[in-house]
This record gives C-alpha cells, structure tokens and sequence, in this order.
C-alpha cells in the first residue's frame, strides 16, 4: 500500500508537472500565433485606391437648402400655399478660394443656401456666380476660412469603357459617401427632358442617388472624369455623368465671363501629356498646357508669347488647362497684369500680360437701335420677376466728369459709349434686387451680382438715340455681342463697360454687328438692342 501510494503521489506530481509544461507551451505558441497575426495585419497594405478617393473626398462638398413650391392658388384675401422640403446636392472645387461647380438643377430655387465642406466648415454666405442652362451646369462662391483643395481634373479622351470608377457624393444628405462602379459607355447620347439633352455622356453603374447630382465621378488616378448628374429612374445600376472636358470647357467660360472678363488675352490653348516629346519633363505627370494660337492685335502678341510655347505658371499658379489659367486671372482689371512663366525649346522665358491696352483702341463707329417698335424688351428671368420688386431705384450721386483723367475708365465709356456711369457699391444690387438669381435670354443667361447706374446721357451718343434710349437712372448689368456665349459679357462696375468700349471695333465685325445692352428700368429687366455696324 505503502509503495503504491509513494508511485502514485510521485505520479501526481509528474502529471502537474506535465500539465505546468503544457499551459505555457500553449501560451507560448498562442503568443507566437497572435504575434505573427498582428504582424501579418499591420504589414499588409491597404489598396492605393483608398488614399486617392479619400484625397478627392477633400475636394468635395455638400449643398443643403430649401426648396418651395406652390401647392394652392392664391384667393382674393389669401396668401398662397406653399410646402417647403430639404433639397441637397454635391459640389466640386474648382479654385481654393472657393469656386465650386455644381448641376445648375441643384441649386436651381434654393433658398437658405448652405455649402458644408469636406472638414465640416458650414458657409451661408453663398454668391451665385453664374449658370449655363444649356448644360445644366453652375458655379458658386463662398470665402473660405482657409485655401480649399481643388479637384483634379482628368480628360475625356482618356476615358476607357470598363474601367474601375467611384462616384463621390452627398446621397439623401449622407454626407461623402462612396460607390464603386465600371464605365458602361463612354459616348451615350441622352435627352434628360424637353430642355436638356447631351450628345455624349459617361453611363455608369456606379450607385448614384437622389444629393449626388453635381459630385465627381473619379477614376484609378484621382481625377475627375465627369460630374454626376442624371439616373435612370425605372432601371437599376444606370447613370450618367457629364464628360470633365465639357465640364472643364462651360467651368472656364463661366468665371472668364463672370470674374475675370477684363482680361482678355488673345491666347489659345490645347493640352498635352507631359510624356510627349519635347514637352517639359517637370510636369509631374500632369498636363502640359500648349499655346496653339496668338491673336495678333492681343496683349499676348505684345508681349512676345508665341504658338507652341509651353505655360508652365501665371501669377505664381501652375497651369495645367485653360481653367486653371482663367482662375489665375480672377480678381484681375484693367490696370493689372499677370506674370507669366513658360517653356520655349528647352528655355525657361518670363513675360508680362498688360490688359490695359485694350481700353486705348480707337473706335469711330456708332450706331443707334433702329428697331421697328420701341425697342426695349423685357427679359424672361429664371428667378421672381422683377416686377414684384417694389423699391424703386436708388438715385445717383452727382459725378464731376471735369476731375476725370483722359485716360480714366469714365473718360471712356462717355467718348466711345456717350454714357457717364457710377459703379453701384459693394452689396447695393443684392439689397435693390434681391429676388434676382438668374437672367436668360434665348440661349444665354446671366447671374447678375452688380451693375453701374447711368448718370447721365449723351443725346449724340451711342445709346442715346432710338424708340427706346437708354436713360438717367437706368441700371445696366451685362452686354451681348452675336451668338457666341464668349462674348455675353457681365457688367458689374465702370471698367467692365471701359473694357467693352475699347473692344466696339472688334465687336462691330461679329454677326453684323448686332449687340445688346441688359439694363433694369424702374424695377423691371430689359434688353436693348443696338446696331454697331450701323453709322449715323
């Protein structure tokens, strides 16, 4: 008993020992697993993909509002019924200073506009700069607290069917979402509605839902290949974006003629890659920006820039399309200039662009409206008539023509216009016109954001004489020349009419020479048309 009690006691102890041996051999190796495991987890990479969508993530925006609608008629004693939903949509940021370009329907009626951007910044303060119906596109501006981050434009003819895209948006007010699709069709003509139709579109199955109208459709790279704009309602995984050089093209046009309209250049462009032979190898991979054209009697000939030169940088900004060359003239007038740096057979050159010379051109023709009946038309307004509008125009301080230089902006428009204007101060128009968002006539439409009020009228001038002359009191706020949208032109103070002064020679030659003057009178908006072509 004895000797089998000793055998089994010395057994227990070697089974303790065994089971110690065990445990820590098993937390040994669990150990070892958990940290090759960890080990495992923290060296894999994560797709390069993710970086890039969340980088253009930063260069996009949420549009928030409300929008109105008449759901009764107005009876005697009663005010109208209106019901008031959220709209939203997305935007993208063409300017670090805040220019973003959204779907014209977007923000079409909104009212209480707010932009939330990518750090969740909230803007109020919302200037509608202009709108281009025609393909349903629009750019806003708000004042950033900080320089925003702009999104990388691609171009169309890189667009290859199937590959890999992402559509960036603000679906149902979700804020930056994500989702992923292929290139369905890289040319679809589509016809939106009885107003709004593309020749060719980019069809994805990409998830796009109600709030991702105006978002980016990115692709491998980063950059945006088109803006999402319209789905197929009655299908599933079928949408359609608006081609990036479409958008790139109406994007320049509408802050050249919006915000940077006194600089006319004379320049030209096309793009190229930057692995083309004989185009800078310092591009980083990205486009080459080529002059293809310099108009003779331009700035740009003055100042020695020459077709096939590269422009590498304005004003201290690369350039890489005409849009980022427009941006880089905003803010820019008359008495300015822009620095310009470029490429010319492998020699880095500088020039200097001086608009100024342009408010100088000589010019003897005149004309006046010989319209068969008054000769003023009313416009069609996208936004409240302005006949609801009830204050009456403000009246104009007198102005001392004898303290004017000859060369000043004012000196200008009385000899070459017959016409002496005060330019209307900063935020006047927005409390006169409230109501006023968007102006159209035919194919062309203005967002008016000032104007210059007429002081006095020359009855030999320009505009003097006609059924329907332009007079004291009248508040011009754009001029059109022909049928080409470069040449509808905002007025916003004296300079913009001193620049179109300068230009009546040119504009004399464009389509007969026919031309507009936009203008409100007494509350209401109207046309004016004037022959330029026409002497008297």
């Amino acid at each position: 008993m004895t000797k089998l009690n000793a055998l089994t006691t010395n057994s227990k102890g070697a089974l303790a020992v065994l089971t110690a041996f065990l445990l820590c051999w098993n937390a040994a190796t669990f150990a070892n697993d958990a940290t090759r495991a960890q080990e495992r987890w923290s060296r894999q990479e994560r797709p390069r993909i993710v970086s890039i969508v969340r980088e253009a993530c930063e260069s996009v925006v949420s549009i928030q509002g409300e929008k109105q609608y008449d759901v009764g008629q107005k009876s005697y004693g009663q005010d109208a019924q209106y019901d008031v939903y959220n709209g939203m949509g997305t935007g993208v940021i063409l300017d670090e200073r805040g220019y973003i370009l959204t779907n014209y329907h977007v923000v079409k009626g909104l009212l209480k506009l707010e932009i939330i951007t990518a750090d969740g910044e909230r803007y109020r303060d919302v200037e509608f700069v202009r709108n281009d119906i025609a393909t349903d596109l629009a750019v806003l501006k708000i004042k950033p607290k900080k320089p925003l981050k702009k999104i990388r434009m691609g171009r169309s003819e890189r667009v290859m069917l199937a590959e890999d895209v992402y559509a960036i948006g603000n679906p149902f007010g979700y804020n930056c979402s994500i989702s992923r699709g292929v290139v369905s069709s890289v040319s679809r003509p589509l016809e939106v509605n009885e107003t709004l139709s593309y020749d060719s579109v980019i069809q994805t199955d990409a998830a796009i839902n109600p709030g991702n109208s105006g978002g980016p459709l990115v692709n491998m790279d980063g950059e945006m290949i088109g803006l999402n704009a319209a789905v197929r309602e009655e299908a599933e995984n079928i949408a359609f974006a608006i081609p990036v050089d479409v958008v790139a093209e109406v994007s320049e046009r509408m802050i050249r003629q919006s915000v940077a309209k006194m600089t006319h250049h004379g320049l030209k462009f096309r793009v190229v890659d930057s692995d083309m032979p004989d185009y800078p190898a310092d591009a980083n991979g990205e486009d080459c920006l080529v002059v293809d054209s310099v108009d003779p009697r331009s700035p740009a000939s003055e100042s020695g820039v020459r077709p096939g030169d590269v422009l590498l940088a304005s004003n201290d900004r690369p350039v890489h399309s005409s849009l980022d060359f427009t941006c880089s003239l905003i803010g820019l007038g008359l008495s300015d200039v822009a620095n310009l740096k470029f490429e010319r057979d492998g020699a880095m050159l500088d020039a200097t662009l001086a608009f100024s010379e342009l408010a100088g051109r000589e010019s003897t023709l005149v004309a006046v409206d010989d319209s068969e009946d008054s000769g003023l038309y009313q416009s069609a307004f996208v936004s409240k008539p302005f006949a609801e509008e009830t204050e009456e125009p403000r009246p104009t301080k007198p102005s001392k023509r004898t303290s004017r230089r000859a060369s000043s902006p004012e000196e200008c428009v009385w000899d070459k216009l017959g016409i002496e204007v005060e330019t209307a101060e900063e935020g006047e128009f927005a409390k006169r016109f409230p109501n006023l968002q968007s102006v159209y006539v035919g194919n062309f439409n203005f967002a008016p954001s000032g104007g210059v009020s007429v002081v006095k009228v020359d009855p030999k001038g320009l505009l003097a004489s006609g059924e329907a002359p332009l007079q004291k009191g009248d508040f011009i706020f754009g001029f059109g020349v022909g049928d080409n949208p470069d040449d509808q032109l905002s007025v916003t103070c004296v300079e913009h009419l001193s620049y179109i002064a300068g230009r009546l020679d040119e504009f004399a030659k464009v389509d007969s020479g026919r031309a507009r003057v936009y203008l409100i009178r007494k509350g209401s908006a109207y046309f004016m048309d004037v022959d330029l072509d026409k002497e008297r």
